[in-house]
């Protein structure tokens, strides 16, 4: 969908997206990158497997791009955009472990972090 259909990308976002600092997944044993994430979902770049729209799946690892090692989590998403050509793939989550959660807590409050002391510089 877009613009023209009525759809702006933003409207049915209910959790506050970021990009920085970076989280990485395991998929299906291949580690990814998200371009933008958020406490219900992702958007990985460098995509190139079969998983297409509505597909059900799960995420075996989740860390910040900084961390040495991953930790093992079950993180069960949807696809809800799959597109070949970018590489990119969108992911709902539909559960979520407290390992998992507890990571993305604690990078979105780096986030946050980073905002405000830019906002006051």
């Amino acid at each position: 969908m877009t613009k023209e259909d009525g759809f702006d990308g933003k409207s049915r976002r209910v959790h506050e997206r970021g990009d920085d600092p970076a989280i990485k997944l395991k998929i299906a044993g291949k580690t990814y990158v998200c371009i933008n994430w958020s406490l219900g979902g992702f958007l990985i770049e460098g995509y190139d497997g079969g998983l297409t729209m509505g597909s059900l799946m799960t995420i075996e690892e989740i860390g910040a791009s900084s961390a040495k090692n991953l930790t093992k989590t079950t993180i069960s998403a949807r696809v809800v955009r799959a597109d070949s050509g970018a590489g990119h793939l969108a992911l709902n989550i539909l559960d979520i472990d407290s390992a998992a959660y507890g990571i993305l807590q604690e990078q979105m409050a780096k986030k946050m972090q980073a905002l405000k002391a830019g906002k006051q510089a």
